[in-house]
């Protein structure tokens, strides 16, 4: 009974293992799984917290403060006077609670308070941006990051098809060996290719592990998470989707959605609003306030429980330095004039450089692609030409040679252009999110 029990859970645990099958992440599963987990988002939604905690302090600003205001006075004894002839008056007690409440209302600042919203609403829309950038870069490493192991595999997959060659051909030496056709050396030389090649593809199986490592580092994932691409991913897909046909286009898409030069205005737009605030030293303060006293001093006279008033003040006189923060904050708003007109520059610069860099890759995959045919084609000429006593074992293992050099030089071009395209679209300044939602309806 008791082994029909264990027989049954060991059943029940392959089953259950047969039945989890292992995640296969294509492109698609990588920018979202790196959109969830990446630590530097959550550091970007924290500011994004902070900025609009800022603006509701700003505009806190409109609406009543009160306070609370409780104190406790004990004299040596009681207040008193004495006049002459009429004797000693007493005009309090030794203790002396007072509490009160007080609450001020601001009328007119003079634009300040106005103006802090407007800059806290602008800080809020530049913590905005700058996590849509975030998540941009962590999209755009994530790619490249899953170009980069698809490379890796491009690799071991050259190298496993040398070893084959160089295997098959040692044993097409042995053969000719037993019929008399070649020679030992021949065979010796063979085999030592087999072994340096069979030493490239450990090298090149090593290179894809660590491909993977950093993949999983990319997408917020412990380094030592396993993971597996999907089965029909390949280099040679074009994976991204839309790419501009024309760099004005491309400038044009840039200059209007990069969140940078999106921030950068915001920023503007705050440096703007601090000339206001700088410029509201100048006018008149005007406020109401309304004071309950619900204990009093008794050494004070009795002026009711409550009073209002209107409050005003104007700073008539401060050294200068109103006109100095004035002239800061104009400034400031020049400084950034200035910057956004730098950065259109740069991005028009950045997507020329990118569009250009995927058209030459384009070319150098075209010129990769004709090297390994004019390869493949000059290896079975070699092979057929050692076969009949025409070539030497030399000239097959150069041959050979010159064939792995190109299917290497096309895996190269093929992750350039994949990394081009990716760039592309970072420069481009387009959303994660859209990108997804077209790979998924291909």
């Amino acid at each position: 009974m008791r082994l029909t029990v264990i027989a049954l859970s060991v059943l029940l645990s392959l089953t259950a293992a047969m039945g989890q099958e292992t995640q296969q992440y294509d492109l698609k599963l990588v920018v979202k799984t790196a959109l969830e987990n990446h630590p530097s988002l959550k550091g970007s939604q924290a500011q994004i917290a902070g900025a609009l905690a800022q603006l509701r302090q700003a505009k806190a600003g409109y609406m009543p403060r009160v306070d609370l205001t409780a104190s406790y006075t004990q004299l040596h004894r009681d207040p008193s006077f004495t006049i002459a002839g009429m004797g000693t008056m007493v005009f309090g007690e030794k203790g002396n609670p007072q509490l009160s409440w007080i609450v001020k209302l601001p009328i007119f600042t003079g634009g300040k308070l106005e103006a802090l919203v407007k800059q806290a609403d602008a800080g809020t829309k530049a913590s905005i941006f700058a996590f849509e950038r975030q998540k941009q870069k962590v999209a755009l490493d994530a790619i490249v990051a899953y170009f980069n192991v698809l490379k890796a595999h491009g690799f071991v997959k050259v190298m496993e098809d040398k070893l084959k060659a160089l295997q098959s051909q040692r044993d097409d030496i042995a053969k000719m060996i037993e019929q008399g056709v070649a020679t030992r050396v021949d065979l010796l030389r063979a085999e030592t290719a087999v072994a340096a090649a069979q030493e490239e593809l450990t090298k090149a199986k090593n290179g894809e592990a660590l491909a993977l490592a950093a993949l999983a580092n990319a997408m917020g994932l412990p380094p030592e998470t396993t993971l597996q691409i999907a089965s029909e991913a390949s280099i040679s897909d074009a994976i991204l989707p839309d790419s501009p046909t024309d760099l004005k286009s491309a400038i044009e898409e840039a200059l209007k959605q990069r969140p940078e030069l999106k921030i950068l205005e915001a920023q503007l737009a705050a440096a703007r609003e601090g000339i206001r605030v700088a410029k509201s030293e100048q006018r008149p303060q005007v406020g109401l306030m309304l004071q309950y006293d619900a204990e009093r001093q008794t050494i004070m006279p009795d002026m009711g429980r409550w009073l209002a008033g209107v409050m005003l003040t104007m700073n008539l006189f401060d050294g200068g330095s109103t006109k100095a923060a004035i002239d800061k904050a104009r400034s400031d708003v020049e400084r950034l004039e200035a910057a956004v007109a730098e950065l259109r520059n740069g991005i028009a610069l950045e997507v020329t450089n990118a569009f250009l860099t995927v058209e030459s890759a384009k070319e150098r995959v075209k010129v990769a692609e004709k090297a390994v045919e004019t390869a493949q084609e000059g290896v079975r000429l070699v092979r057929l030409g050692y076969q009949n006593g025409v070539n030497t074992i030399t000239d097959f293992l150069t041959a050979q040679s010159e064939l792995t050099q190109a299917q290497v030089a096309l895996v190269v071009a093929l992750s350039d252009l994949r990394v081009a395209e990716a760039q592309l679209w970072f420069a481009l300044g387009r959303d994660p999110e859209s990108l997804l939602t077209k790979i998924g309806s291909r």
